[in-house]
């Protein structure tokens, strides 16, 4: 067998498949490589910087292991995140852009869009959170196969706010591809718990996960947004610093009119629609190839032109991509959709004006 060698840039997966001690090291480290579609496009470079580690810790323990056959001790410090908290102090989170996914109408798909979207740019390097802005039906953690509850840190002693008070900070959940996650169903140990909570509440906790979360260096931050177009869109539409707005429709007439809604709602508060995505759009036999509208005409080209922006994608109904999502295994996902659907986000992201700085979270 080839002797491959370790080094920043050597790929995570062509490593795992010439060493297999290579996954047990990467593995106390954090970093769960086997099975996910991001690792044959990434460097270990690239993975410490996506799990906020230090590269040089586990170039060392790769080497170590390789040399005598055996996962060599990992210090706890190495193997624990870098995380930057918001607030007005030193090493503030910077997020790049802040984009949320949005319908109106139930059951389009949103949260699956997110999750491909997330999937996508990690397949690029870049870093990705993703706040489950659904707070009484979130579907992100399930999903991603992420069940335990959010923890709790101190805020630093120098994160005071105008009150004089620290308040506490979220430490996200990571896929294992690296994707943060903050969802209110990591909030109790049970993912069935209801939250049956009102709206000025949910107002509330989309502003803390949004402020109060460690998240770190992050290129996207993507926002689950609940349907309808009252108190949660509202906040994260009129309260956070968005860049714009990805809305997700089908091909189905009462859809079609609810989302104009959201995209109506949309330009009232002079926010940008980066672009639309059609789920469900069509069907593919897999035994004759024959293609099927099951929801009928696709009015994907009509939305679009309403909210005066690109059609991003136009996702069929599958169910090998259903059963993947189903069993909280998205991280896996190696489907050229995840691609189109970032590139297309960001090339829409590029050509439009950029009128603030990266920003800070206060």
């Amino acid at each position: 067998m080839a002797v491959i060698e370790i080094t920043l840039e050597t790929n995570l997966r062509e490593l795992v498949a010439t060493l297999p001690i290579a996954q047990e090291v990467l593995e106390g480290f954090g970093l769960a490589c086997s099975g996910c579609s991001v690792n044959k496009y990434e460097t270990i470079e690239q993975g410490a910087k996506a799990h906020g580690l230090r590269a040089e810790p586990i170039l060392a323990a790769l080497t170590q292991a390789r040399l005598s056959g055996r996962v060599p001790t990992i210090m706890n410090e190495d193997r624990r995140p870098e995380r930057k908290a918001p607030g007005a102090f030193v090493k503030k989170a910077t997020i790049k852009y802040v984009v949320p996914i949005m319908s109106g109408k139930g059951g389009v798909g949103k949260s699956l869009t997110t999750g491909m979207i997330a999937v996508g740019l990690r397949r690029k390097n870049l870093r990705v959170g993703i706040l489950d802005a659904d707070i009484t039906g979130p579907s992100i953690p399930r999903l991603f196969g992420l069940r335990e509850p959010l923890k709790i840190e101190k805020a630093p002693e120098d994160a005071i706010n105008a009150a004089g008070q620290t308040k506490p900070l979220f430490v996200p959940a990571t896929t294992r591809s690296a994707i943060q996650v903050v969802s209110s169903n990591l909030l109790t140990p049970e993912e069935d718990t209801a939250m049956i909570w009102r709206g000025p509440i949910l107002s509330g906790v989309i502003r803390q996960f949004f402020e109060q979360t460690m998240w770190g260096e992050l290129d996207m931050l993507l926002v689950d947004l609940p349907p309808g177009t009252s108190d949660a869109p509202l906040t994260v539409l009129q309260s956070l610093s968005i860049d714009g707005v990805v809305l997700v429709t089908m091909p189905q007439a009462l859809a079609t009119m609810i989302v104009r809604k959201a995209a109506n709602l949309v330009h009232q508060l002079k926010r940008p629609i980066i672009g639309v995505v059609e789920n469900m759009s069509y069907f593919v036999a897999p035994d004759t190839g024959k293609r099927y509208d099951i929801w009928g005409p696709s009015y994907a080209q009509q939305v679009a032109d309403l909210a005066k922006a690109p059609l991003l994608a136009r996702m069929p109904l599958d169910p090998e991509l259903m059963a993947i999502a189903d069993a909280g295994r998205l991280d896996e996902l190696d489907n050229p959709l995840c691609d189109q659907l970032s590139t297309a986000l960001l090339d829409a992201l590029a050509a439009m004006p950029k009128a603030k700085e990266t920003i800070s979270l206060i």
